[in-house]
C-alpha cells in the first residue's frame, strides 16, 4: 500500500505454517530527488520472541512504536488480543486505516 510517498512494509518468517516471527513498518520516503528513495520508519509494530530484544505478541499484546526523524518518541499500547498469525494482518488493516494520521503526526518533518 502507498499514500503518495509512503507504505507499508510487512516482513515475516514462518516455519511449519505458524509464523516464528515479523515486522510491520509504515514507512515514508523522504528523498529528496526524482527517483531517489530514502524510506524511513514512521511506525512499527513487531513479534521476535526468540530474541533478547524481541516482543511476544501473545504475551505482551501488539504495541507500535512511533518514530520522528529516526528516534522513538512513544509507544502505543492497549491493542486487542492477537495471535501471532492474525497478527500481521491486524497491523497491515490498522497502519491502513491510521496512516494519514500517523504519517502527520510522526512522519518526517520538512525543513
Amino acid at each position: 500500500m502507498e499514500h503518495g510517498l509512503s507504505r507499508i512494509n510487512l516482513e515475516m518468517g514462518v516455519s511449519d505454517g505458524k509464523v516464528d516471527w515479523f515486522v510491520v513498518q509504515l514507512e515514508q520516503n523522504v528523498g529528496q530527488r526524482y527517483g531517489k528513495r530514502d524510506w524511513r520508519q514512521v511506525t512499527r509494530s513487531d513479534h521476535h520472541p526468540d530474541s533478547a530484544w524481541g516482543h511476544d505478541v501473545e504475551a505482551e499484546r501488539l504495541h507500535l512504536d512511533l518514530y520522528r526523524d529516526g528516534q522513538k518518541v512513544d509507544v502505543q499500547r492497549g491493542f486487542p488480543p492477537v495471535s501471532a498469525e492474525n497478527a500481521p494482518a491486524y497491523c497491515e488493516r490498522f497502519f491502513e486505516k491510521s496512516a494519514g494520521n500517523l504519517l502527520e503526526r510522526y512522519g518526517p518533518r520538512s525543513e
